[in-house]
């Protein structure tokens, strides 16, 4: 173990980075919990998939036009406070979802929730991380933070499906929102940050490179198909089972956290090799899920994504934070968050009009070649 290593582990800084990674792991394995379930929980309701795509749509689309009043609050307030704001609206979502069969609520009701939520919350995590955390060892540091994240992460939908199989829906909503809650306490811990930002539409594009932005759109467009597409296409076409639906997502899961602090240590030496390189490959990956058919080929070909998604991401997200401590750190993370959350209002737009789940898998490889022009 490195001495950098040991300071990420032992560091007491009072805005140390310990308590971000603490948060974020307890959000991740909440969210986990229930994520890849969300719209086939919308789909057992008797939505139809255009209905449950436009409801994505819609919640993207809100955390696109509420990054800039986002970035303004958290500027005022503190970016910690940023994120600690967003964590009433989630749970509210999460009320809205349970009592929706009996209330009926509009979605875009759950989508201005979710919407505003995700907006306060990745622009203020996103901007803390990019200020705390150290340009030298950035990479690996980035893969600390999805180690965290993944031990969580790696039984949360393994976790969710036996709760939902043995308990049912109700009770998952609950113990995810509590764990929400949770997740907030480590930040009282640490100093809040304050970084100036002006609301300008203009300013925020000004001097940032449109290959930047047609990156950021195809990593929006790569996860929509992983979070919403992939898990409704297994669901409905191969495994009609949660507890397996689940345990397929840690499978995959698990190998990607065994492989993401090696792709952190090399990202910090060859980080644009390393994304090429990875994302790359996760198109193939997304090429070869098209030909899947089999529970058994569910598994071997998610095995595999999850070692692709681990390359492409982490010098992603590394490079992503160094242009942002770079430049004005506030107008790049609006700048990403936009991009990124118009990428999946694309995919989401077109595969209404599309209909085939599969053709969806296709768009996954287009958004992973589009991360080589990062």
């Amino acid at each position: 173990m490195n001495s950098h290593t040991l300071h990420l582990l032992f560091n007491k800084r009072l805005d140390r980075i310990e308590e971000l990674y603490l948060n974020i792991s307890i959000r991740t394995f909440a969210l986990s919990m229930i994520g890849i379930f969300t719209p086939i929980y919308l789909l057992i309701l008797n939505y139809s998939l255009s209905s449950v795509l436009f409801f994505y749509a819609l919640t993207n689309g809100i955390h696109a036009l509420f990054a800039f009043p986002a970035a303004k609050i958290s500027s005022k307030f503190g970016f910690k406070h940023s994120i600690i704001f967003s964590t009433p609206l989630i749970i509210v979502f999460y009320i809205l979802l349970l009592t929706l069969k009996i209330y009926h609520w509009p979605l875009f009701l759950l989508a201005l929730f979710l919407g505003i939520n995700k907006a306060l919350f990745w622009i203020g995590y996103h901007t803390n991380f990019s200020k705390v955390s150290d340009e030298k060892y950035r990479g690996e540091e980035v893969g600390f933070a999805k180690i965290f994240t993944s031990i969580f992460n790696v039984i949360g939908p393994l976790v969710g499906g036996l709760i939902i199989t043995f308990f049912g829906f109700k009770v998952l909503f609950i113990v995810v929102s509590l764990l929400l809650f949770i997740s907030i306490i480590p930040l009282f811990f640490f100093k809040d940050i304050h970084e100036p930002f002006d609301f300008s539409i203009k300013k925020i594009f000004t001097g940032q490179r449109i290959k930047n932005f047609f990156s950021f759109i195809g990593i929006g467009i790569e996860n929509g198909v992983n979070v919403v597409i992939w898990p409704i296409f297994i669901f409905s076409s191969i495994v009609d089972n949660f507890t397996v639906l689940g345990s397929i997502k840690t499978i995959s899961l698990f190998f990607s956290l065994i492989f993401i602090l090696i792709i952190g240590k090399f990202s910090d030496i060859k980080r644009r090799l390393v994304l090429r390189i990875g994302a790359l490959f996760n198109a193939v990956i997304w090429g070869i899920k098209t030909l899947v058919r089999t529970s058994l080929q569910v598994f071997v070909i998610d095995s595999f994504y999850g070692i692709t998604k681990a390359t492409m991401e982490v010098p992603f997200d590394a490079l992503s934070y160094d242009k942002a401590a770079k430049s004005n750190i506030v107008e790049s993370i609006v700048f990403r968050e936009i991009g990124i959350q118009t990428g999946r209002v694309i995919l989401f737009l077109l595969m209404i009009f599309i209909g085939n789940l599969i053709i969806g898998f296709s768009l996954g490889a287009l958004g992973s070649l589009l991360c080589l022009l990062f």
